[in-house]
């Protein structure tokens, strides 16, 4: 360690503080030019997405064929889901398309409650099987899906895309809580840096709220994410201290006076860097764990409760365990 001085002064922090600052800032850099130049090997699930001369495709809500619906009807371009099925709500959206072309698709809706899911369904020309993956929730709406994470499912020649929306396993309120569902076009997106740049940002700020993981292990995103932000925010800790090592070294073979403040504080500076970054996205995610706690349970007895809860009802439908004590 270098510097002199009182590792209590005000001044030797303000110094720690800048070094760590430039030294987070240069890392970041480096693993964004990482990242890039290595994405292929990062994501080789992407490697034949890339290379297409795709144009975007959007078709908006009134092309979708209700399958299964309980009452819906079509206003100007939208398509307006009032009421399920049962409980769910099927539109289909007969367009062949080359799934190599568009490994994002995002559907823009409206409507949505913290009472229903939503996934995107597909048939390969030629198939009868239908294939399927989540969408992530973003408040009222969905994000973009990346859709190269449905595998070897999602390829060649796409015969036809459906929108499924469904009741929650967990909920006793059905029908989406009674709230109509607005489908105002789905997009279908090739390949771009805007396109996984949009992707990492929805997955990191709209992770799944109930996973029943400890906080030890908590993996801040959703199954279908594509960069963890914790391994990514760790990355940035370690490079940055090696960053300001770097510098350091370089100073003293330069003869150039080192930094006014003990290499230490420098790094306490840059953990404390990392954690508030890992902690802003958390603190998203806990408000909406909050409105999502209460509307589900305040003021609700306790058997009401226990049925609201998707950590106990999704594992274990037919009674939710209704017998044992809630854990929440």
């Amino acid at each position: 360690m270098s510097g002199n001085g009182n590792p209590y002064s005000a001044s030797i922090w303000r110094h720690a503080l800048k070094e760590a600052i430039w030294a987070f800032a240069t890392a970041t850099v480096l693993l964004l030019l990482v990242y890039v130049l290595f994405f292929e090997e990062f994501h080789p699930e992407f490697v034949n997405f890339k290379g297409h001369d795709a144009k975007p495709l959007t078709a908006p809500g009134k092309d979708f064929s209700p399958a299964s619906i309980g009452e819906g009807r079509r206003t100007g371009d939208q398509f307006i889901i009032e009421d399920f099925n049962a409980d769910e709500a099927i539109l289909v959206l007969p367009r062949p398309f080359m799934a190599e072309h568009y490994p994002f698709i995002k559907v823009n809706l409206a409507g949505l409650t913290r009472y229903s899911k939503a996934k995107i369904l597909w048939k390969r020309e030629g198939e009868a099987e239908i294939h399927a993956l989540e969408l992530n929730r973003s408040g009222n709406e969905v994000t973009q899906v990346a859709m190269a994470y449905g595998g070897e499912q999602y390829a060649g020649g796409i015969s036809s895309i459906a929108l499924l929306i469904y009741d929650s396993s967990a909920i006793g309120i059905k029908n989406n809580n009674s709230v109509d569902i607005i489908i105002d076009s789905i997009e279908f997106r090739p390949f771009s840096a805007a396109r996984v740049i949009e992707q990492v940002f929805e997955d990191w700020t709209n992770p799944p709220l109930w996973k029943a993981y400890s906080n030890n292990i908590v993996r801040g995103i959703h199954a279908n994410g594509m960069v963890f932000p914790n391994a990514a925010t760790n990355l940035l800790v370690v490079i940055a201290l090696g960053v300001a090592v770097t510098a350091r070294l370089i100073r003293k073979r330069l003869g150039i006076a080192p930094p006014a403040n003990q290499f230490l504080a420098t790094t306490l500076c840059l953990c404390l860097y990392g954690w508030a970054f890992n902690d802003l996205l958390r603190w998203h995610w806990r408000a909406e764990q909050l409105i999502d706690t209460h509307e589900r349970y305040t003021g609700l007895p306790l058997e009401e409760r226990i049925r609201n809860s998707d950590l106990r009802c999704a594992r274990f439908p037919d009674d939710c365990v209704e017998h044992l004590l809630p854990y929440f």
